[in-house]
């Protein structure tokens, strides 16, 4: 499995939130912005769409989440897995842990309560950094 490709336009957006408003509205504003999502409620159905859509450029994922693993344990399981793919974090928390010991594929961090649009914004312009560097 080499789980995700390099960010390109039109690439493919995992969205992993158990909340479902939430995870919806950040879909919605991911969608307006021309992105393809796919939709995961947790971190066990995201290692399962990371396995089937090796096209997944890019995941945005919160910290806690019921399951196996919450979503620091998805991007440490990405580490092994899908080592170059960017991860945004968001995050509940007060004070977050070093993100970079967990995987330093993870670009950056939101903490809660955000507005989807800025973390679509976020996602957006990694996508266009991307483009630039080619």
């Amino acid at each position: 499995m080499n789980g995700c490709s390099s960010p390109s336009k039109g690439d493919i957006v995992l969205v992993v939130e158990d909340e479902s408003m939430i995870r919806m509205l950040l879909v919605w504003e991911l969608e307006e912005a021309g992105l393809t999502v796919i939709e995961a409620d947790g971190a066990d159905a995201a290692i399962v769409e990371l396995g089937a859509n090796p096209s997944i450029a890019l995941v945005v994922t919160d910290i806690r989440m019921p399951g196996s693993m919450d979503g620091l344990g998805l991007a440490s399981w990405m580490r092994g897995h899908a080592p170059g793919c960017p991860i945004i974090i968001t995050s509940g928390f007060a004070s977050p842990p070093d993100f970079a010991t967990i995987n330093p594929a993870i670009a950056c961090a939101w903490s809660k309560p955000y507005l989807p649009s800025d973390v679509a914004g976020c996602v957006a312009d990694m996508i266009a950094q991307h483009h630039h560097s080619k």
